[in-house]
């Protein structure tokens, strides 16, 4: 009768051990794994994008605001298409901006719900039926995220090289910050000869 009790137990518990394990094949835990890394990867291709477009959008905004204090209020032709520009620049990384704020709200959202699916995977042991679907749908958003992503960095890049340019045009035309040395060194004339 013990023998019999011992081995009723010793059935339930390897019965209760091989139903905690995961119903997944091994195929289907390693794309679980890879979105699960795919995620992680985005999410900080992002916070980099994001970091560089408000640090470059500043950096233009200040220089744009440097040069047109030195234009101040001169209706001369050869500053109309620089003003001009600097808006249209200015523009553009406003609006990519406001993309990336829009769509990083957005992804907090969908990230707070991926990590409530990853725990519940990782906790009720789900087959693979069950996680197929939703790792495809995982798979298109990153994919499709990142086209959006990639699109942006370029749009950025573009409008940079734009404001660069408008930029070192302006300053040329507008001169350094320094004034220029003058041929002797000490004033913005030329030394007179003495006859």
């Amino acid at each position: 009768m013990k023998n019999n009790i011992a081995v009723i137990i010793a059935l339930a518990i390897v019965m209760g051990l091989s139903s905690c394990k995961s119903k997944m094949s091994e195929k289907m835990k390693e794309e679980f794994n890879q979105v699960k890394t795919d995620w992680s990867i985005f999410t900080s291709d992002l916070t980099s994008y994001g970091d560089t477009l408000k640090r470059n959008k500043e950096n233009i905004t200040n220089d744009d605001r440097k040069i047109l204090k030195k234009i101040g209020k001169s209706k001369d032709e050869k500053f109309a298409t620089f003003k001009s520009n600097c808006v249209n620049n200015e523009t553009t990384l406003n609006n990519l901006w406001k993309s990336f704020d829009d769509f990083q709200k957005s992804f907090a959202d969908s990230t707070t719900a991926f990590n409530a699916w990853v725990g519940k995977v990782d906790t009720l042991k789900t087959s693979d039926k069950e996680v197929k679907m939703p790792i495809e749908n995982y798979k298109t958003f990153l994919a499709n995220s990142n086209t959006t992503l990639a699109q942006w960095r370029t749009d950025m890049s573009n409008a940079m090289d734009a404001a660069k340019k408008d930029i070192d045009d302006a300053t040329k035309l507008v001169g350094a910050d320094k004034p220029k040395a003058a041929k002797d060194g000490k004033s913005g004339t030329k030394k007179k000869k003495k006859k």
